[in-house]
């Protein structure tokens, strides 16, 4: 086992090009970032025939899986195998955990490794099974880092003229720990808020005048409306950049048209899980960006992790282009080198070469919400994400809103219920909420309109949908 861990290890090691400071101003490790699709297939090739053996010997939770099916490791020798592994799912995870508590037996951090190379805990947001622990290591930590920087450098973020505001609470949740070591790494200083009120914030952000704004895409849009209660224009203040992750932003046009006009400021976003992509397992560039009349998309590093899309219905994979759901396998950790893991987010896959010059594949439209998510009303079925973009196209609309569905006379009721800017009439905005929805989702929704400030605001990550057809399913 010791030697099996050791060579996994050395062979993420080997391929982490540039790992302390960037090649060039423009791509972190221009080597990986420029690989031809060849030599990306190959790194992918090496690195999992070094991670299956890995995971067969040191994550009980996959040998036996394997075991059960026959499957040898010798038996996965390129990318063009690794069909033949199971798809993991977070109902697969939570029953193993429900088995192995406390930390169930996917992960490669027994005690004996947690206490000889521990870093910290992180714990999944529990939307869809109940949260889950992970034990991540030093190892994940500098792997984590150095991802990270890579994919905030191709967005623009740069020493000696950027300062970032991270306005997230310090809790159990991965994304923020990322970026706070990645800019460490980077040299970029770091105002903490983690642990002020929101008014604070607003305050902080007029005072210390960080350029990058880091929090989720609800949260931005709440912030701005508290710094104009208290006399502060968000586009006027010192924020170029908005850093979002949490929920989707960028592959919801109005939400992103919102945010960047309300903040002067581009979108960037990262995107991952805590199982198995907690680095950036997508990101965003600068050119992506800068571009606002085409199709959004993400890029994926294809030597840090192997991104799948398959039917959400049959599993199989689906061609480039076509939309599916994510899956994952992580070719960079040592806690948690997951294998085909579902994420479950919508997205299509290309490979086509991005106009920043790397190579990676790229999601299409970004990552568009998860499938768990997914809404069935009156034979529709929609993303919430659908409704959001109806709703925020609408002038006059507030940044909050809520989605309820109810049964009447055995018919699905789609409550859409917004806020009005003062000074709004309410009837035209009812009835243009009203009209977007239709057009959009294809139903009739039944629109409330409410005084602004009536919902309460979103400070965390936002869960705006309550499905009353089953008393207690209330969907993220």
């Amino acid at each position: 086992m010791d030697e099996t861990r050791s060579h996994w290890l050395a062979t993420v090691e080997r391929f982490r090009r540039a790992p302390h400071e960037p090649d060039d101003g423009q791509m972190w490790s221009r080597s990986l970032e420029t690989a031809g699709r060849d030599e990306l297939r190959a790194i992918q090739d090496e690195k999992l025939r070094a991670a299956v053996p890995y995971a067969y010997e040191c994550i009980p939770f996959y040998r036996q899986r394997f075991d059960a099916i026959g499957l040898a490791p010798a038996d996965i020798a390129s990318v063009d195998d690794l069909g033949l592994i199971p798809l993991t799912t977070k109902q697969d995870m939570a029953a193993d955990l429900a088995e192995y508590p406390p930390w169930g037996s996917y992960t490669a951090v027994d005690d004996a490794t947690w206490l000889e190379r521990g870093w910290q805990t992180f714990m999944t947001s529990g939307t869809t099974t109940g949260p889950r622990m992970f034990r991540y290591t030093d190892f994940d930590r500098r792997t984590w880092e150095w991802a990270n920087a890579r994919a905030m450098w191709a967005m623009g973020f740069r020493p000696g003229r950027d300062v970032a505001l991270i306005a997230f609470g310090y809790g159990p949740h991965v994304w923020l720990w990322g970026v706070h070591h990645a800019m460490n790494l980077m040299g970029i200083p770091i105002v903490t808020a983690g642990g002020l009120s929101s008014a604070m914030r607003a305050r902080l952000i007029e005072s210390a005048r960080p350029t990058i704004l880091a929090c989720t895409p609800s949260y931005a849009l709440y912030l701005a409306t508290l710094m104009r209660d208290i006399g502060i224009d968000p586009a006027a203040s010192s924020v170029q950049y908005l850093f979002c992750a949490g929920e989707p932003a960028l592959s919801v046009p109005a939400t992103r048209a919102r945010l960047e006009r309300v903040w002067g400021a581009q979108l960037h976003e990262f995107y991952g899980c805590t199982e198995a992509a907690p680095t950036a397992g997508a990101f965003t560039c600068a050119e992506i960006t800068a571009e606002k009349d085409t199709t959004v998309s993400m890029h994926v590093a294809d030597d840090t992790h192997i991104w799948e899309v398959v039917d959400p219905v049959t599993d199989a994979p689906v061609d480039d282009g076509v939309r599916g759901i994510s899956v994952v396998t992580n070719l960079l950790s040592e806690a948690s080198p997951q294998l085909r893991f579902v994420v479950g987010d919508y997205t299509a896959l290309t490979r086509e070469r991005c106009a920043c010059g790397r190579t990676h594949t790229r999601a299409l439209g970004g990552f568009q919400g998860r499938a768990d998510d997914m809404l069935n009303v009156r034979g529709v079925t929609l993303l919430p994400t659908s409704v959001e973009d109806a709703v925020r196209s609408v002038t006059g609309v507030g940044d909050e809103y809520a989605i309820e569905i109810t049964t009447e006379n055995e018919l699905d009721v789609l409550t859409v219920r917004v806020e009005a800017m003062p000074g709004t009439d309410e009837a035209l905005l009812a009835a243009a909420v009203h009209r977007e929805v239709r057009s959009r989702c294809e139903l009739r929704p039944v629109v409330e309109v409410l005084a602004h400030g009536t919902l309460p605001p979103t400070e965390r990550k936002a869960r705006r949908v309550t499905d009353l057809r089953c008393v207690g399913s209330t969907q993220p």
